[in-house]
């Protein structure tokens, strides 16, 4: 099971809230939490230096410490500073939550740019991809935001999420006009200069409600739909790994309906899936394939007095790992690592009631990740179906098994795995993403739906 938290949903922010003056935290604290967030990442993370060194990681933190000069720094400059140095520390499981019940009356009082957006394939301009106002289009250039160079915005922002490249960007550019909260020198009003033109677009700006609706317009509502198109083709949209026996309903339904029908070509959809339960994905194969193939090969387990805690608080861990694992775990001293690596473990598929015997494909991208990057892994690795998009956010390689507490002054929640997981295919030097067999970067269910329906391909 690998669990991931996207926090993405505003729906906590608009609450009844009286604007209120910026919040402070006392420099002595906010530096202490930031001791402790380091220090928790050493004590429950795997490797947490795998990609930065501590002394790299140190100067970083010396370095945009170095302004608290002042007896109390702002709330929000704290958490800008702990969301960077734990993405630093991460492969994408692990981070600061930038939610604090300290800032919400600051983002209530907040106004924000309306529209959402990622960089150029030059890297020059910001290209909008979403917009609640006309004057802002799809496709738009934006060069710069209040004569603050667009790009170097959006690269600030991606400061604040781990994970590889192509991660980072699907993830900064959800939230993109909520992160600009945390750059001080970035307030409304808004001008904002197009590359096309040397005109200059005036607003004031959209308030907290309508930046909630306007970013959870396009999170994904359901876990998992169904839906027939063009008559013939099946489409499943398997958006979250949650609810086991909800899922193997869903399935048991959506097969049955397939075989009625007398579809013979399916897709699947797993580009907004960020994961849960691996499990459930065990189920999903069983209708699509009868070769052996396992979806991880092991993993390590960092022994800390935190994961310890939490495990023993969840009685989840010795349902799904077993009481003896467990207690092999609690009575290991922390800092050790267990491994548990087995080359033995396939999943041999028994066919269900109405095993689909047509053509399949499965839709990847960079927001397919955790337990929706294992599925990724073993479809690729033991070819059980054939792969169709851009590469998955996180590599087959990556850390696990999220750990949940709060700093102690600053009152941020934190989250850090505390496994390292292998991929399906037992390699646990490669640190890449899975690829797709077929790379679409655009239109990518318009293509597979073209590619389903030439069996000559």
């Amino acid at each position: 099971m690998k669990n991931f938290l996207f926090g993405f949903m505003l729906t906590l922010v608009i609450t009844s809230i009286n604007a209120q003056p910026v919040t402070y935290i006392s420099t002595i604290e906010a530096q202490s939490d930031i001791d402790q967030l380091i220090a928790s990442f050493e004590r429950i993370h795997y490797n947490p230096y795998f990609k930065t060194s501590k002394e790299e990681l140190l100067g970083f933190k010396n370095k945009w410490v170095s302004d608290w000069t002042s007896d109390s720094i702002k709330y929000k400059a704290f958490i800008a500073v702990g969301m960077k140095l734990s993405a630093i520390m991460s492969g994408g499981h692990s981070y600061l939550y930038w939610r604090n019940e300290k800032i919400l009356p600051e983002i209530k009082s907040q106004r924000y740019i309306p529209f959402t957006g990622k960089p150029s394939k030059d890297g020059q301009t910001l290209v909008v991809t979403k917009s609640s106002i006309a004057e802002l289009e799809p496709g738009m250039a934006i060069s710069t935001i209040n004569g603050i160079k667009a790009t170097d915005l959006f690269k600030e922002c991606m400061a604040y999420n781990a994970g590889i490249e192509g991660f980072k960007i699907a993830s900064t550019e959800r939230i993109f006009p909520l992160y600009l909260f945390f750059i001080d020198q970035l307030k409304p009003p808004y001008a904002i200069e197009f590359q096309s033109s040397n005109e200059i677009l005036n607003i004031e700006g959209i308030d907290v409600g309508e930046l909630a609706n306007f970013i959870n317009s396009s999170q994904v509502q359901v876990d998992y739909s169904f839906e027939i198109v063009d008559d013939n083709v099946g489409l499943i949209h398997y958006n979250s790994c949650n609810n086991y026996k909800k899922f193997r309903k869903f399935l048991e339904q959506t097969f049955s309906t397939i075989a009625e029908k007398n579809i013979d070509k399916l897709i699947i959809d797993i580009r907004e899936n960020g994961g849960g339960d691996s499990r459930l994905n065990d189920l999903l194969l069983t209708y699509i394939t009868t070769k052996p193939y396992q979806q991880s090969s092991g993993r390590y387990w960092k022994v800390s007095r935190e994961a310890k805690k939490a495990y023993a608080s969840n009685k989840v861990y010795a349902k799904m790992f077993g009481a003896e694992f467990m207690e092999e775990y609690m009575s290991t001293p922390d800092g050790e690592v267990i491994e548990t690596l087995d080359s033995s473990g396939f999943v041999v598929p028994k066919k269900p009631k109405n095993y689909f015997e047509g053509r399949s494909c499965v839709l990847i991208g960079p927001s397919t990740f955790s337990s929706a990057n294992f599925l990724a892994d073993a479809v690729k690795t033991f070819n059980l179906t054939t792969l169709i998009g851009t590469p998955t956010g996180e590599y087959t390689n990556d850390f696990g098994e999220q750990i949940s507490f709060t700093l102690n002054n600053s009152g941020s929640l934190v989250f850090i795995s505390s496994t390292y997981d292998i991929g399906a295919n037992g390699d646990a030097t490669v640190l890449e993403p899975v690829s797709p067999d077929i790379y679409v970067e655009n239109d990518v269910l318009e293509y597979a739906m073209d590619w389903i329906k030439n069996e000559d391909e």
